[in-house]
């Protein structure tokens, strides 16, 4: 079999998409922002635009996802859910999001169907499936707030976590619903804890979750979804955040300090076949994500002055910790490591080859200064070391395939 290196697919601050093969350079475009009149006027029949964000990849390469919003003018927002296929050849306009804003989307394993996440209203959230054998319109399979979701590695369930924490609301489930109709295949949970997204293992029998314990705290749950069996595995009086490693064999775990903390103050690493639980990160950090091989623990944390932020590569077999980049991060670029958990399944910034890091923002030199500009760009650092981190494109959110 043929091996095709991997294309970074990244948004412009223009708001149009393009693929980057970073080896040879070459870059493609995939969209384009058609305008009608004139942009700078302030009239109320002044001219719309359309912006492409948060492209995602579909699982076997072929083809990017991505949010169309057109806005200008004296008309409502019109947003859409847009397919375009690796090479620009073809796009089609997979369904319109009426009187909804796209909040965030993934592919199934599949790649038939893509599960988005849908504000309707103030606060109504609702999470439906975009068939793309039936485009124009999609099923609503669950409404609430907040909602996290992760697909089964066979493409026809969901994992779901709605409504927060069981402290925060009675109403709050964890729950397995089928793709194509949204019935529920299993109810997990009545007493979430404190955590986002209920982890399905790549082994596809396994659900890591959390549930409120008796001390207030938040109790780590490994459920087998075949026998309905559950196990605790770990607590901790923050919030949790569970991650499996590629191959499934590993579960990496960061916990907060306190409920409401979005930084972690330990990463632990689950080792399933040995039944063992280490700290594999101890200090703190604000998120986390596997090497494609399991190896590595890639992870941001803030510098000692609050500065910036840092990426660093962690060993986990040597216990070696390098500094990787020192950068302020785009706005989208924040968004991704605030729900890392979430965004780890769906845009990885990190090639499916193991062979470089993307991210978006403004870079600082070691022991240097930040310089910034007014664009943010994207930035590649390749991880085997043969070049410096550089800056490949002007942008604001980048992300590799899947696998």
């Amino acid at each position: 079999m043929t091996h095709h290196p991997p294309h970074l697919v990244y948004a412009s601050r223009a708001g149009n998409l393009f693929t980057l093969q970073p080896t040879t350079g070459q870059v493609r475009q995939l969209t384009w922002s058609w305008d009608d009149g004139d942009q700078d006027s302030a009239a109320p029949d002044a001219a719309k635009r359309s912006v492409h964000k948060w492209p995602t990849w579909a699982p076997d390469g072929s083809r990017i996802a991505y949010f169309g919003l057109r806005e200008g003018g004296a008309s409502p927002l019109e947003t859409s859910l847009y397919v375009v296929t690796a090479d620009g050849v073809e796009s089609w306009e997979l369904v319109t999001l009426r009187n909804g804003i796209p909040i965030y989307g993934n592919w199934s394993p599949r790649g038939d169907l893509f599960a988005l996440l849908v504000q309707r209203g103030d606060r109504h959230l609702s999470l439906e499936i975009a068939h793309l054998a039936r485009p124009g319109t999609t099923t609503t399979l669950l409404t609430g707030a907040p909602l996290f979701w992760s697909w089964s590695p066979q493409g026809d369930l969901l994992a779901v976590h709605v409504g927060g924490s069981w402290q925060a609301t009675e109403t709050a489930r964890v729950l397995v619903l089928e793709a194509h109709s949204g019935h529920i295949a299993r109810e997990i949970s009545s007493r979430p804890g404190d955590f986002r997204v209920p982890a399905w293992s790549p082994t596809d029998d396994l659900l890591a979750y959390a549930e409120a314990n008796e001390e207030n705290g938040n109790t780590l749950f490994l459920y087998d979804v075949g026998t309905g069996d559950k196990g605790p595995v770990t607590t901790t009086n923050g919030s949790l955040a569970a991650i499996w490693s590629p191959d499934g064999r590993l579960l990496a775990v960061g916990c907060t300090a306190h409920s409401g903390s979005s930084v972690m103050s330990v990463v632990k690493s689950v080792d399933l076949a040995r039944g063992q639980i280490s700290p594999l990160l101890t200090h703190k950090s604000t998120a986390f994500f596997w090497a494609p091989t399991g190896n590595e623990l890639f992870y941001v944390d803030v510098d000692e002055g609050g500065r910036y932020l840092r990426w660093h590569r962690l060993s986990r077999t040597s216990g070696e910790n390098t500094e990787l980049a020192r950068f302020l991060p785009s706005r989208e670029q924040i968004f991704l490591f605030s729900f890392f958990d979430q965004y780890v399944i769906s845009h990885p910034p990190l090639a499916p080859d193991g062979s470089a890091l993307a991210f978006a923002g403004f870079l600082a030199g070691t022991g240097s200064p930040l310089r910034t500009t007014l664009t943010p760009h994207i930035y590649l650092v390749p991880l085997d070391r043969s070049a410096p981190t550089r800056a490949v494109a002007t942008g604001d959110f980048a992300c590799w395939p899947v696998k």
